[in-house]
């Protein structure tokens, strides 16, 4: 079976905020699972990002809204016959899962992880320019001796308040990215452009790849149209060119 690597491009700030969290979440995941003292680290500096992004706005009230904007649009395809309605009344319920849980917040979110003296210190000096040594912050040198269990608890306990929008964030992406099956394409020379339908609330831009391909695409989208630019580069030191030859690709126009 041939490996493919997916390109992704946001056509709305939403999405692209959407796409930047589910990111961190990720890199969390990454480091709380291996649990050295370097992932440790790591997995701290992931929940200060996570805890400063989700800061500058009601991030909860935004995923709620688009809960239940997809709630609602993919209630009216139950009148359709062709879809599954078994598949579909699981998505709803998973839906109606998360907003539930989402509403059952109260205040800010991460508001407890903020107030964390150890979390407030390492935010403070990651502001200085070079690594936080030792005699930085003696409280980060003393913590990463504990044992590894207990520093699992602690990180578990101060992510904790974030789930709720990584599995939120989760299920408003695979809506999305599911809900087109996709069209094969070819970019002449390396450029691909179309218009969008403007019809439709296209929010996102899947392109697949083969895994062998010694190309990569370029995304550039506006309101009306968006054109993908296939490049080349074989020394990084060096600028990539677009490629000669015609490539092709998997695309996906995600609207719901």
């Amino acid at each position: 079976m041939t490996e493919y690597y997916v390109y992704e491009q946001p056509l709305n700030e939403k999405v692209r905020s959407f796409l930047r969290l589910e990111k961190l979440f990720q890199q969390y995941a990454f480091h709380l699972k291996h649990a050295s003292d370097w992932n440790n680290r790591a997995a701290i500096d992931c929940i200060l990002e996570i805890l400063a992004y989700t800061s500058r706005s009601d991030i909860k009230l935004e995923i709620l809204k688009e809960l239940e904007r997809q709630h609602t649009r993919l209630e009216r395809l139950a009148k359709r016959p062709q879809i599954d309605q078994a598949q579909l009344k699981s998505v709803l319920k998973n839906i109606n899962k998360r907003m539930g849980e989402l509403q059952a917040i109260n205040g800010q979110v991460g508001q407890a992880t903020k107030n964390v003296e150890l979390l407030s210190a390492i935010a403070q000096k990651s502001s200085v320019p070079g690594s936080i040594c030792d005699f930085d912050l003696p409280a980060l040198k003393h913590w990463l001796t504990l044992p590894r269990e207990t520093r699992t608890k602690h990180i578990e306990k101060w992510f904790q308040p974030f789930g709720h929008l990584d599995r939120s964030i989760q299920m408003i992406l695979d809506v999305l990215r599911h809900s087109t099956e996709g069209t094969n394409e070819t970019a002449e020379h390396g450029f691909f452009q179309q218009s969008l339908d403007t019809s439709q609330a296209v929010q996102l831009l899947r392109i697949s790849i083969p895994a062998d391909s010694q190309c990569y695409p370029e995304i550039s989208a506006g309101k009306h149209r968006f054109s993908v630019r296939f490049m080349k580069n074989e020394d990084p030191a060096q600028r990539p060119e677009q490629c000669k030859e015609d490539v092709r690709f998997h695309l996906k126009m995600c609207a719901i």
